[in-house]
């Protein structure tokens, strides 16, 4: 078992890891939301887009909380071969445990939405509507 799998195990996070061919169409299709020219979002593929340094976990998560709906499900994807889908309410209540600073780039995904989320491993957030 691979780390990410097992810090998702030791969250108690159930988590649907996608297969290999799945994880590469879910990472290309990210893609297209992340900027090219920095650590964020792409402003060419995603509107609205609003930015926290996180200094405080309590702040950065309440304004998590205000911009990502709890009902459904989010994809969470770290790279080509690292995807998964979780709960997006089992996101909210442990995002702090499961992304590690100076390690992580992410970009997470809503279900029933629009919502795009990115995580930078030099404790940033950004969040933002896709446009496509």
């Amino acid at each position: 078992m691979n780390l990410r799998k097992s810090e998702y195990l030791e969250n108690e996070l159930s988590a649907r890891w996608l297969d290999p061919d799945r994880a590469k169409n879910a990472y290309s299709y990210a893609l297209q939301f992340s900027s090219k020219d920095r650590y964020g979002l792409s402003e060419a593929t995603v509107g609205a887009i609003e930015h926290v340094n996180i200094e405080s976990y309590s702040v950065a998560d309440a304004w998590l909380k205000d911009r990502l709906p709890a009902e459904g499900t989010v994809q969470v994807v770290y790279g080509d071969d690292e995807v998964c889908v979780i709960f997006a309410s089992d996101f909210l209540a442990k995002w702090q445990s499961i992304f590690v600073p100076a390690r992580d780039d992410a970009i997470v995904l809503h279900n029933l939405g629009k919502g795009v989320l990115f995580y930078c491993h030099e404790e940033e957030l950004e969040f933002g509507h896709r446009k496509a």
